[in-house]
């Protein structure tokens, strides 16, 4: 372990073991996401039947084949996520049970026992979300985003222009906050820690408080310690909603422009109504793309914060 110099390092040592389970579950991911990208295509033709007066069996047999396969696809692509994360965090639980118990007693003495604890339960728990769905949602909704970039470009180049242009602006604030919820989350993840130390030292010693009538002193501790964590907790919750309602929107302010200005090229007849429905219909779907960017990227970033605290750990001295 290399400690704070290099988390990405130790996060993917973790992930190591689980490489094939995660490469299947972003493959069937994808294949969720194509199947989601063709819909809106498939719309169109069932509108462009029903303006032409043909058989709509055909195209309505295809977009629902579309949506059953997607959604038994995508659910296998979480299970599989949500089973790769628990088997990380087993892993990670373990190798920190093991060190813990194999400090040295000068090395422990100076550490806060509550601490120590509250990085092998709440930072693991972190560390499960990074490793499995954070990174596979990120890039899959990445590369959804681009799918759906490129059939937007298809269906009209001048709407895909204003959709990226509000896109642009919003997610360049996004990215500016992204980095301060790792720190806001250390900051949090910290402030557990040492709340669970006072709680350590409070119940280790617990026949001694009550006989010294401490109960008052060591209470009022106990709910700095927690008023402590609950403002650092508040800090990276304030990061998180900004990130989530930016991305919401995102996806809002671009519909609106979408709406308005190819109202206006239908009213001109430069645009047909199957295609301004179809453009909608992808500009609805970007909000999922979008969604899984800000969801993995803030995910990873709070999985980051807990990998340095149980690198932490990797580096006391062991017997």
């Amino acid at each position: 372990m290399t400690g704070r110099e290099a988390p990405w390092r130790s996060l993917l040592g973790l992930m190591r073991p689980h490489r094939r389970t995660l490469a299947v579950a972003s493959v069937l991911g994808l294949v969720g996401a194509a199947g989601g990208l063709a819909q809106p295509l498939a719309a169109r033709e069932v509108i462009e039947a029903l303006a032409a007066d043909r058989s709509l069996l055909e195209p309505l047999l295809v977009l629902g084949g579309l949506v059953v396969v997607s959604a038994v696809v995508v659910a296998v692509h979480f299970w599989l996520l949500g089973r790769t994360g628990e088997r990380v965090v087993l892993g990670a639980r373990r190798m920190l049970g093991a060190r813990l118990l194999r400090l040295r007693v000068p090395v422990f003495d100076e550490q806060a026992p509550g601490d120590l604890v509250a990085r092998a339960t709440a930072d693991a728990t972190l560390l499960g979300s990074v490793a499995s769905s954070a990174l596979v949602q990120a890039f899959n909704g990445a590369l959804a985003l681009l799918g759906a970039i490129v059939l937007m470009a298809v269906v009209d180049a001048v709407l895909l222009g204003v959709t990226l242009g509000v896109l642009v602006v919003i997610g360049g604030a996004v990215v500016v906050v992204l980095p301060r919820i790792a720190r806001a989350t250390e900051h949090q993840q910290a402030a557990v820690g040492e709340l669970g130390a006072v709680l350590d030292r409070a119940l280790g010693a617990l026949r001694t408080v009550k006989a010294s009538g401490a109960e008052h002193r060591e209470t009022a501790a106990v709910q700095a310690a927690a008023q402590t964590a609950y403002r650092r907790g508040m800090d990276s919750t304030a990061y998180q909603a900004g990130v989530g309602t930016a991305t919401g929107l995102a996806v809002q302010v671009a519909f609106l422009a979408v709406l308005g200005i190819g109202g206006a090229r239908v009213a001109e007849g430069s645009l047909s109504v199957a295609d301004l429905i179809a453009f909608l219909l992808y500009l609805f779907y970007l909000s999922e793309p979008i969604a899984s960017l800000a969801q993995g990227a803030t995910q990873l970033q709070e999985g980051l914060a807990a990998v340095r605290r149980i690198d932490e750990v990797g580096e006391l001295p062991v017997e």
